[in-house]
């Protein structure tokens, strides 16, 4: 294959567009309670506006299914798109290389964009991250699996060393005795002038308070080691995709099912034994953050195994195809949710920020999730790639690339 021709959507592999087409409907569920505003809103408005009992409760239940897995899926398939392209013009490299540092270029520039309307992007980090995995390229599988473990671990050799400190750190920031007020809040800003930001704020002061939140959103990755965090998921994802993970014959229930319940009862145990990972390095933080991340992959893992474990059964293959188009059309879909979320929350739009209950917005997300798989389903029977997907390509490889499918007349 050329360089200079992408691929072509009747060769792409079906599983690896089912996965991500997955991922990206359950990134909705994570994003909803910040889109909406759920995390926000003090807990003593919450009791007034939301059946809180149930709405924490489906909180609680989101945090250990959902929280940290569906993004990990989603970084892990970025990286096993790279494997597949590069491995496809390993004999073109330098003018591969070329062309790839065009599309992530193009994509940072989406995702600062993207930034402007919703401060949870992932696109602007992806494209960042996607430069550094160019660098691991030709790497040997074994090597990567060191790679990938080496940086996860780099947050606790971090903890550690600074163990010795904490008393001191402790000194100059001792951590607050006051009770949370809401389930997030920043120490710059009242949660009160976010709401009204979103709710009732001029398009340039949304814009504005989307980048504070970004920076803030950013600032905490520092000291809960997530920059070290994203390129051991990436690491792990090209790993996966050199030991052809996804095309080998799937694994037993019994393992999956193991893998699967050992990360939700690490998770929980996590949650009870109490941390704070954006925290002075303490032994409880510390734990705190290490049970986490392995919760994280655990559970990342075991959903991967089970829908491809699925997709290999006739009637679950027949399913699962729906989320082929969602996958193929990732790009589209995922700005779509925060155009679809912004004109319901945002002052853009109906201004509903701060106003709904968690069962509310969760109800809100399922129709959106079945309104873009009816939607991309429908899109591809006449199209050949979604807008945003076409307009990304064609940049890439300047030149506009072909977009509705040839009619046999």
């Amino acid at each position: 294959m050329s360089f200079k021709t992408p691929i072509d959507p009747n060769k792409r592999i079906a599983i690896i567009d089912i996965l991500r087409g997955f991922a990206l409907l359950g990134i909705i569920f994570m994003n909803m309670s910040f889109f909406s505003g759920y995390m926000f809103i003090p807990f003593e408005e919450l009791k007034q506006i939301s059946n809180f009992g149930l709405d924490e409760k489906l909180y609680n239940l989101l945090a250990i299914a959902v929280t940290g897995k569906f993004y990990t899926i989603f970084s892990i398939l970025f990286a096993v798109g790279f494997y597949i392209q590069f491995n496809k013009n390993r004999d073109s490299t330098i003018h591969f290389l070329k062309t790839y540092r065009r599309r992530l270029f193009i994509l940072l520039i989406i995702g600062i964009l993207h930034t402007l309307f919703w401060y949870g992007d992932i696109l602007l980090t992806y494209s960042v991250f996607g430069f550094i995995l160019i660098l691991f390229r030709n790497v040997k599988s074994k090597n990567l699996l060191r790679w990938s473990l080496f940086f996860l671990c780099v947050p606790f050799f971090l903890d550690f060393a600074l163990l010795p400190f904490t008393e001191a750190l402790l000194k100059i920031n001792p951590p607050s005795t006051a009770p949370s007020i809401a389930h997030v809040s920043y120490p710059d800003i009242s949660n009160s002038d976010v709401i009204n930001t979103f709710r009732e704020g001029s398009i340039v002061e949304i814009f504005m308070l989307n980048i504070h939140n970004f920076i803030w959103k950013n600032l905490a990755y520092i000291p809960s080691g997530g920059y070290f965090k994203f390129l051991g998921i990436f690491l792990l994802g090209y790993y996966l995709a050199s030991v052809d993970f996804f095309k080998k014959a799937s694994k037993p229930t019994g393992l999956i099912l193991a893998i699967l319940i050992s990360g939700i009862m690490i998770t929980i145990a996590s949650k009870l034994l109490g941390g704070n990972p954006y925290g002075v390095p303490t032994l409880q933080n510390i734990r705190y953050k290490f049970l986490t991340l392995v919760a994280q992959l655990l559970m990342s893992i075991s959903y991967i195994m089970t829908i491809i474990k699925i997709a290999q059964n006739v009637i679950g293959k027949r399913i699962l195809e729906y989320l082929i188009p969602v996958g193929r059309m990732a790009l589209s879909n995922y700005i779509i949710q925060t155009v679809l979320m912004v004109v319901i929350y945002y002052n853009l739009g109906f201004g509903l920020f701060g106003k709904t209950g968690l069962i509310s917005t969760f109800i809100i997300a399922i129709i959106i999730v079945v309104f873009q798989i009816i939607l991309s389903n429908m899109w591809l029977k006449y199209y050949r790639f979604g807008p945003l997907e076409w307009v990304w390509r064609s940049l890439t490889y300047k030149k506009w690339i072909k977009i509705r499918h040839e009619r046999n007349i």
